[in-house]
C-alpha cells in the first residue's frame, strides 16, 4: 500500500511539473551543479504580452529557439543574452518535442552568481526565435517570443563537506556552518577530535577591507573558545556545527557598514595551511534593502 501511495504522489508530481510553460529538473536544485531548464511552448499563452512563439512555431516548426533571461542576472557567459534581433548562440535550445526544449548548465556558472541569490530571485526567461523581431509583417500579433516565464528554485539539502543554512541569510539572521570532516581531503585535518575543530572568518563590507572576528589573528583562533566549533553526534558524527549572527559577531564593523560577505576556514591546534592563499570558504549576505 506505501509502494501504491508512493507512486501515485510521484505521478501527481510529474503531472505538475509537466503542467507549467518553464521548470527545471532536477529540483530541489543544488546551485553548483548541472540542471536543465526546459521551456513547453505548447503551454505558453499568446497575446498576454506581444507575444506570439507559439503560433509562428506551429506555422514555422523548424526554425531555431534560444534562451532570453535576466534573473538572477543575465548570463555570465560573452556575450550575454546578445542582441534582441541576434540570439547568442550560446543560448539556443535543444528541441526536445514538438513544442519542449531546453538547455543544460550550472546555475552558479551560467549566471555568475551564488546559490543564495538563485534561490531568492529564481530564474525569469522567454524563449524566443534567434530575431525576436521575425515574421513582424506577417500577420502575427506579437514579436516572435513567449511571455515572462518565472521558475521557482527550491534549494536541495546539502550532502557536501561544507553546509550553510538558511541558504538566504540577512547580516541579523541565525547563520549556521556544518562542516563534515569525514569529506575532508586536506592532511592535517582529517580525524579531528571533538574538541580540535575551530573556525576563522573575516566579514567583509566591500572587495577591498576586511574584518576579523575580535581582531584576532589565524593562529589566534584555536584558542579562543568562542571559535570551537560543536561537534555533533550520532548519525552526525565526524560533522562540526558553527551557528552565528553575523552582525552580533563582528561586532567591530564600523557603524553604518553593511556586511556583503564572510570568509572563512576550518582551523585546529597544531595545524598550519602551507603558505599562499588560504582556502576561504565564501557565505554572501543578502542584502534586502
Amino acid at each position: 500500500m506505501k509502494n501504491l501511495f508512493l507512486s501515485a504522489c510521484l505521478v501527481c508530481l510529474s503531472g505538475l511539473v509537466a503542467a507549467q510553460a518553464a521548470y527545471i529538473l532536477p529540483s530541489p536544485t543544488d546551485a553548483n551543479e548541472e540542471i536543465t531548464l526546459y521551456i513547453d511552448i505548447s503551454l505558453s499563452t499568446d497575446g498576454t504580452s506581444n507575444n506570439a512563439l507559439k503560433a509562428m512555431l506551429t506555422d514555422h516548426p523548424d526554425d531555431d529557439v534560444y534562451l532570453w533571461t535576466w534573473m538572477p542576472a543575465g548570463p555570465a557567459h560573452a556575450g550575454g543574452n546578445g542582441e534582441w534581433g541576434d540570439s547568442n548562440e550560446l543560448n539556443k535550445l535543444e528541441k526536445i518535442g514538438p513544442m519542449l526544449y531546453a538547455i543544460s548548465f550550472i546555475p552558479t556558472e551560467f549566471y555568475g552568481v551564488d546559490g543564495a541569490t538563485l534561490f531568492a530571485n529564481g530564474i525569469s526567461c522567454l524563449a524566443k526565435l534567434k530575431d525576436g523581431n521575425a515574421y513582424a509583417d506577417d500577420g502575427y500579433n506579437g514579436e516572435a517570443k513567449t511571455e515572462d516565464l518565472m521558475v521557482e528554485v527550491i534549494p536541495k539539502l546539502c550532502d557536501r563537506k561544507i553546509c550553510i543554512f538558511p541558504e538566504i541569510r540577512q547580516s541579523d539572521d541565525f547563520v549556521s556552518i556544518t562542516y563534515d570532516n569525514t569529506q575532508e581531503s586536506i592532511e592535517g585535518l582529517q580525524n579531528l577530535g571533538a574538541d580540535d575543530c575551530y573556525i576563522f572568518l573575516l566579514a567583509s563590507t566591500d572587495e577591498f577591507f576586511f574584518f576579523n572576528y575580535d581582531v584576532s589573528p589565524i593562529a589566534e583562533a584555536t584558542s579562543n573558545p568562542d571559535l570551537k566549533m560543536v561537534p555533533l553526534m550520532g548519525d552526525d558524527a565526524g560533522k562540526f556545527r558553527f551557528t552565528f549572527i553575523p552582525e552580533d559577531l563582528f561586532t567591530n564593523v564600523p557603524e553604518g557598514e553593511e556586511i556583503k560577505v564572510i570568509r572563512f576556514v576550518i582551523v585546529s591546534p597544531g595545524f598550519t595551511y602551507p603558505p599562499g592563499s588560504l582556502p576561504y570558504e565564501i557565505l554572501s549576505i543578502l542584502d534586502c534593502q
